[in-house]
């Protein structure tokens, strides 16, 4: 189940604060707070420690998802303007070399949006865009310029058809690879230890240690809602949209639409 939603994800994490505020209760009803009070010397600098090694970590994961996810979106950036330059540098090839390396870029693009796009959403690729990718390559490399524009061309379209497979690459790896469970636990662990750690405290005022507790998780809880928002750049409510290689597939259409209607 992906709770990498708005609706979900905001409902869990309201959960975890409400049960927070509820262990506190709990705790209070069992315990005097006479006890808890006696706590209070050694028990708040323990606080800070365990507080301040906490804050360090999950502020560190919240700016790796933020990072990743900026990543993401500059490698789906870098493929579209890659598979632009491909399309438009076949224009010095010729005519026949010309149309196959066109419709395969159209291919391409409609498949990745399409049918890929979609897929990525449960870490999974496309075989049929893995595949007209590399055909594009083949199609590229397996030239002989002969003209002296041709010859300035080529290299620069081997160089374009080569970036646009490591971006779809780089991209298909971040869909497959998202945050690790492992870190999930260490994170959720430590937001369970860092709330119940506020138990070991009494407030003669309930009410206002129960709106301090709650303020806490809460904070927390939002910085895991970045974390699990941002940590999976392909999926969810806020995942990337293919919108560079929407308009890549627009102009692609409108030229060889033109192209079809010149030579008739």
């Amino acid at each position: 189940m992906h709770i990498d939603n708005y609706i979900t994800a905001i409902t869990v994490f309201t959960l975890g604060v409400a049960l927070s505020v509820v262990g506190l209760i709990l705790v209070r009803q069992k315990v005097h707070i006479d006890s808890l009070m006696e706590n209070h010397e050694v028990g708040g600098y323990m606080l800070s420690v365990v507080g301040t090694m906490y804050a360090v970590l999950l502020g560190l994961v919240v700016v790796d998802a933020m990072s990743r996810f900026q990543e993401a979106r500059t490698i789906v950036e870098q493929e579209s303007n890659s598979l632009a330059d491909v399309f438009v540098l076949s224009r010095r090839f010729p005519e026949d070399k010309q149309k196959r390396i066109e419709n395969l870029c159209l291919g391409y693009v409609t498949e990745v949006v399409q049918v890929e796009w979609p897929m990525m959403d449960d870490g999974l690729k496309s075989p049929k865009a893995r595949k007209m990718c590399f055909d594009l390559i083949h199609e590229v490399i397996d030239f002989e310029p002969v003209t002296e524009s041709q010859k300035a061309v080529y290299p620069i379209a081997v160089e374009a058809v080569c970036t646009l497979w490591e971006n779809r690459r780089a991209r298909t790896n971040i869909s497959d690879n998202g945050m690790p469970v492992e870190e999930w636990v260490v994170l959720v662990l430590g937001a369970a230890v860092c709330s119940a750690f506020a138990y070991f405290f009494g407030l003669r005022n309930l009410k206002a240690q129960m709106i301090m507790t709650g303020l806490c998780s809460t904070l927390i809880a939002l910085n895991l809602f970045l974390v699990l928002m941002f940590g999976y750049p392909f999926s969810g409510d806020m995942k990337i949209k293919p919108d560079a290689l929407l308009v890549d597939k627009l102009i692609f259409e409108r030229m060889l639409g033109t192209n079809n209607q010149t030579e008739m």
